[in-house]
């Protein structure tokens, strides 16, 4: 109970830690917002002010005060749900623990996207896009380790290519949550994606 604790205290420590920095950092100057719409939207809802480098194409606190984009934030909470029936069934069917892992960052991914788009703060951009960076980097590890070893009721010893995971997800939290990079974010994310991709096919073949 007590590791418990000192966990949600750090990761309390961290968000203030992060809302600190877009105070400083995040709409210094208004028009650095990547928006969709032929203006940015500035409705005043219940987060207001927006601090994230980033608003979506859908108009904001149009169905509620509290949720500023309403069906980016329900269509996200699906993915949480996804998430559970994975890691449920995974746990079934007792498969392994680094698939376990990939259903949780997806469910978890999911949950961060919905706090995104409902609130449109820059704690909420990193609660999306960095638990997206790291489940690319869990699948990037699944697919670099397939058929070498299996994480099952073993402790194994860390590796190379775990070593190099922490390493880069932490060097891109701190230079991510410095300031939100929304090109060079999506741009990253992309080659993430396609050398997936690209490993993947190779492993079918």
């Amino acid at each position: 109970m007590c590791w418990l604790f000192k966990t949600l205290l750090n990761l309390i420590f961290l968000s203030m830690i992060i809302e600190c920095r877009s105070i400083l950092k995040s709409h210094e100057n208004p028009s650095d917002v990547k928006h969709f719409e032929s203006t940015l939207d500035k409705t005043v809802g219940y987060w207001s002010p927006s601090t994230s480098s980033i608003d979506w194409c859908e108009r904001n606190y149009v169905f509620t005060k509290y949720i500023a984009e309403f069906w980016n934030c329900i269509s996200s909470l699906l993915m949480c749900l996804l998430g559970g029936i994975l890691i449920i069934r995974g746990l079934y069917y007792n498969i392994e623990k680094r698939f376990l892992l990939m259903n949780f960052s997806f469910g978890f991914v999911g949950f961060g996207s919905a706090y995104f788009h409902g609130t449109l703060t820059h704690f909420g951009q990193m609660a999306d896009e960095l638990p997206m960076v790291y489940s690319m980097i869990i699948w990037w590890f699944i697919l670099f380790q397939m058929n070498k070893f299996k994480l099952n009721n073993q402790i194994i010893s860390f590796d190379i290519f775990i070593i190099l995971g922490i390493f880069y997800s932490l060097l891109w939290t701190y230079i991510h949550t410095l300031k939100a990079f929304v090109l060079i974010f999506q741009i990253h994310f992309t080659f993430m994606v396609l050398g997936g991709i690209i490993k993947l096919i190779y492993l079918y073949k």
